[in-house]
């Protein structure tokens, strides 16, 4: 049935019949985990709580809610609500039994990897007749799960990304949309759908990171170091014993398919700024090491890498004996050991023997995460009481050559075929009518040099030659995931 495209946030809304009230009670079965249909409550003028309990909410929101203010509470099934407050409010219940009564709930339950608002763009297409579990799975694979259906959601959440990316004032409002971005880069990669997302995002982020990189060392978040230089010292803040697991050139969009293994880990998301430009010796070292790119002693290789990390640890005030510099999903946490760093290249290794662009990308990550090889380690470490953090130095996204980079004045040679350093008496003017360079922010850098980065999908590879890569400053190289897992949090 033609139409408008229905995402599940929108469903809930509508379900609700929070249009017509002052103040609705949604009592939540999971599903805002599995969607954050809050923003659709907030964009319609609503306050959104999250219940904690009673005496919370009498001091901070009773008055309110009296006075019919529009209030949107987020109760935990189970949650006790008592009966003079939930009866000013009106009550929904967001259940997949409620949202989808024509299906049976439980098998829409067992079926966690499915995104729910194919589920409801589907729904609100097809006439459904009621099904048993076994018209539910068809339903799911010959309706839901199927091109069509990911054009529809990808469209749709295409429109809020460029209502997003041309508002975007704050580091927040890059977080929110590069994994945005990553959702619709996943969704269309796993349907074939060949439309590009960076030409919405990467002209605005570009600026923004000319503009405001610098600044984001006095940015304080309680969720994440805001750039991955202060990864080590956010960590130690919340955590005497705790493991750093950094996956070289792992973006958003790989994290977004590997996570699809971390079933039973209980995990908080966020991001964070990789150093600029995104190249492995600058960024990871700065990463391990909670320097600048322009104080590491050896910036250009990562021959010093170990010992930036241990003494990084000394300053935070772990023993020497107590830390542990390891690579490899196997290796051994040593007996004692509090803090711990994890090297693991699978990801960037794939990234530069990779020339089948997204899609190429999307079926290595699926063959890493049926692997399972990182929510294994996660598991392992968090059974030894450590708490864990994995991040990346850098992300990466698809290019095309323009040409090598030959002539006087290229200091420094590195695997990234995305930036370029020349000393200060070079001319690039050729080079940059050639490449489009951009010049990139260099007060993090080591000083006396000039730092040049591609535009959107452009490398210094042979012309016409399509590869992933890193190296300059798009959303999917710079913004990259920063996930916490807590001792214990695993199970299964």
């Amino acid at each position: 049935m033609p139409g408008e495209v229905v995402m599940l946030a929108e469903l809930v809304y509508r379900n609700s019949n929070a249009a017509f009230s002052t103040s609705v009670l949604l009592v939540d079965h999971g599903i805002e985990a599995r969607c954050g249909y809050a923003e659709v409550f907030e964009r319609n003028g609503f306050v959104v709580i999250h219940w904690v309990d009673d005496l919370r909410f009498r001091i901070e929101w009773e008055d309110q809610l009296k006075r019919g203010e529009r209030l949107a509470v987020i109760a935990p099934d189970g949650a006790y609500v008592p009966y003079d407050l939930a009866q000013l409010m009106q009550r929904y219940d967001v259940s997949l039994r409620n949202l989808f009564p024509k299906l049976d709930s439980r098998t829409l339950r067992e079926n966690t990897l499915l995104d729910l608002d194919f589920l409801a763009a589907a729904y609100e297409r097809d006439l459904v007749h009621t099904s048993d579990g076994k018209a539910t799975r068809q339903y799911i694979e010959g309706r839901v799960n199927m091109r069509g259906t990911a054009e529809l959601v990808g469209d749709k959440l295409e429109s809020e990304l460029v209502r997003l990316a041309s508002s975007a004032a704050t580091y927040r409002d890059w977080f929110a949309i590069a994994e945005l971005k990553a959702r619709i880069d996943v969704t269309r990669a796993r349907y074939g759908i060949n439309r590009d997302t960076n030409v919405w995002t990467d002209g605005p982020f570009r600026d923004f990171v000319r503009a405001k990189f610098g600044q984001l060392t006095m940015e304080y978040d309680a969720s994440t170091p805001v750039l991955v230089k202060s990864a080590m010292g956010f960590m130690k803040d919340r955590s005497d014993r705790f493991a750093i697991i950094v996956m070289d050139g792992m973006s958003m969009f790989d994290w977004r398919v590997i996570r699809e293994s971390f079933a039973g880990v209980d995990y908080e998301q966020s991001a964070a700024f990789a150093m600029v430009p995104t190249v492995t010796s600058l960024s990871r070292q700065s990463l391990l090491s909670g320097r600048f790119p322009r104080d590491l002693a050896s910036p250009w290789t990562t021959s010093k890498e170990k010992s930036e990390f241990v003494s990084c640890a000394g300053r935070l005030g772990f023993a020497s004996e107590r830390v542990a510099y390891l690579k490899d999903y196997d290796a051994e946490l040593p007996y004692g050991c509090d803090c711990a760093a994890f090297v693991i290249l699978d990801v960037d290794e794939r990234v530069h023997g990779q020339y089948g662009g997204r899609a190429g990308m999307l079926r290595d990550m699926e063959l890493l995460r049926d692997g399972g090889k990182l929510a294994m380690l996660v598991r392992r470490l968090t059974n030894a009481g450590m708490d864990v953090c994995i991040t990346a130095d850098h992300g990466n996204t698809p290019c095309v050559g323009r040409g090598r980079v030959t002539g006087t004045g290229v200091e420094t040679e590195t695997k990234s075929r995305r930036m370029l350093v020349v000393n200060d008496l070079a001319d690039v003017t050729e080079k940059q009518d050639k490449y489009g360079l951009v010049q990139c922010p260099s007060a993090f850098l080591p000083q006396g040099l000039r730092y040049y980065v591609c535009p959107t999908g452009v490398s210094f590879d042979d012309p016409g030659m399509r590869v992933m890569s890193h190296g300059g400053m798009s959303i999917d190289e710079v913004i990259v995931p920063f996930i916490t897992v807590r001792a214990g949090a695993c199970n299964g």
